[in-house]
């Protein structure tokens, strides 16, 4: 039995990783700017590692994850041309960020984290929701959160994808039991050499674990 699920690799920083990571065939990419972590990309930088993205595989899906940006910075850098198709809103955003997204041709991603069973409120803006483990940093663990609260849900109205330790060890049928609601896999330091450093290898592992 195998799952296809919507691949994702967050944390990019380096570009000639970026275009190993686009040949091993993932759906989406993602790149972080938040300082605190030790994947933090500059705005500046974004701009070149996504636009290199889109040039070498356009139909990949390019993801600017970001937390404490004031709406400002953002609304600056959709207008100075940042060629992301989501944005990824990590920490204290509320709807009105959303709205900035969608106003600028952009899908926002809204992030809940699961610090109890709670099915969260979608903002109306919301296509896409990432599920991840609580962190006073406002941005990834690494570390899964309880997956069983998810079988006690009903199948939400918006795509769904998990992030937080996931990696090629995973046990598979870990993963089956899923529900089918669960759209697509967020993958990031369980695919690394280094932060920010993505193995190809890695991430063939784990794309094979889904489908074998």
């Amino acid at each position: 039995m195998t799952r296809q699920f919507h691949i994702k690799v967050c944390g990019l920083t380096a570009e000639d990783n970026l275009q190993n990571v686009l040949l091993s065939g993932v759906d989406a990419i993602g790149v972080i700017s938040c300082p605190p972590s030790p994947r933090h990309v500059e705005v500046e930088d974004v701009v070149d590692l996504l636009e290199t993205s889109r040039r070498l595989d356009p139909l990949v899906e390019r993801h600017w994850v970001v937390r404490g940006l004031s709406l400002t910075e953002l609304d600056a850098a959709f207008s100075a041309g940042l060629s992301c198709t989501h944005v990824q809103l990590h920490g204290g955003y509320a709807r009105a960020a959303a709205e900035l997204v969608r106003d600028h041709g952009r899908q926002p991603v809204q992030v809940h984290s699961m610090v109890d069973d709670a099915f969260p409120s979608v903002w109306p803006e919301t296509e896409r929701l990432l599920l991840d483990t609580p962190s006073e940093a406002g941005g990834g663990t690494g570390r899964p959160f309880d997956w069983t609260a998810l079988s006690r849900w009903q199948a939400p109205s918006v795509e769904v994808i998990l992030a937080g330790g996931l990696h090629p060890r995973i046990p598979k049928a870990k993963l089956l039991k899923l529900p089918d609601w669960v759209s697509g896999l967020d993958l990031n330091s369980g695919v690394e050499t280094s932060p920010g450093i993505k193995s190809p290898e890695l991430i063939h592992q784990f794309k094979h674990l889904c489908t074998s």
